[in-house]
């Protein structure tokens, strides 16, 4: 069964990804499914954070079994920190049936604005 966002509440989203897909990426925080518990995106030369959030967002989607479009990106200010607000469609195919549903992630990029 695909896990969903709710079920990833209590994993270390950067040991998992490495684990899983062997990538070590500059993350730190929470899982990005609320606004409260964003990706911390850590300040790195080159400073490619966008590329950061895409590779969690698609590996966050193999391992949930899903295929996923952009719909939209926005930057909001959120406890005095600056997050990368996507959203996103996923769509799941079954025997019978396409689900798809909107999706939001935050990603914490305070730390590589404005360098």
């Amino acid at each position: 069964m695909p896990m969903t966002p709710e079920d990833t509440s209590d994993i270390n989203l950067r040991a998992m990804l490495k684990e899983d897909f062997g990538i070590d990426l500059p993350i730190s925080g929470g899982t990005g499914n609320s606004r409260d518990r964003p990706v911390i995106i850590g300040y790195r030369i080159p400073n490619h954070y966008v590329a950061v959030e895409h590779t969690v967002l698609r590996c966050l989607g193999i391992g949930r079994r899903v295929e996923w479009k952009l719909l939209q990106q926005a930057l909001i200010e959120h406890n005095g920190r600056k997050l990368d607000q996507m959203q996103i469609e996923t769509e799941r195919t079954t025997d019978t049936q396409i689900i798809t549903q909107i999706e939001n992630y935050y990603f914490d990029v305070t730390e590589c604005l404005g360098r």
